[in-house]
């Protein structure tokens, strides 16, 4: 997905969704602030009903199954319960940045010790198909497999997953 900024006659510059929440977050630093609240909280997240949720890449893993809601946290302690190594650490990084589009560069930095590849971000996602499937839900994020491939998980289902973790620890 791209977004195209008009910056004067004739003049516009189009970027993909990472540059545009780079700008955002830099005009955001500088003072300036638009957009709709309903539909964004701030310039790095992105809030449960915003349209970039309908652009993601998650196919299959996204359509058969329902969203995760603040009625299902049972379900999310025994899916949290599951989740073990680098799966958990993915999973935490998206709990942590509830709304934000993460991307493998970002989830690189926050995790150097765990992440050194994109590949092994990916691999780490295998880890969660079982208790995903076992849940009866669908994936608790969403992906864009743009480049770099971002993850974010909508800030309702993150907070399902905070209470959930809290509950039975980390």
């Amino acid at each position: 997905m791209t977004l195209t900024l008009h910056l004067a006659n004739n003049l516009d510059l189009v970027v993909d969704d990472t540059t545009a929440e780079s700008l955002a977050e830099q005009l955001h630093a500088a003072g300036f602030t638009s957009g709709d609240p309903e539909r964004r909280t701030s310039p790095e997240q992105f809030g449960d009903t915003h349209q970039i949720w309908s652009s993601h890449s998650g196919g299959i893993g996204h359509y058969e199954q329902p969203e995760w809601d603040e009625n299902d946290s049972a379900l999310a302690e025994a899916y949290y319960a599951q989740i073990r190594g680098k799966a958990k650490t993915f999973l935490d990084l998206l709990i942590d940045h509830p709304g934000r589009r993460l991307s493998t560069e970002q989830i690189r930095r926050l995790a150097p010790d765990v992440f050194e590849t994109d590949h092994a971000i990916a691999g780490s996602i295998k880890g969660l198909a079982k208790p995903t499937f076992a849940s009866g839900r669908r994936y608790p994020f969403y992906w864009w497999k743009t480049r770099p491939t971002s993850y974010a998980m909508k800030p309702g289902v993150a907070a399902v997953f905070t209470a959930a973790r809290d509950r039975i620890g980390r």
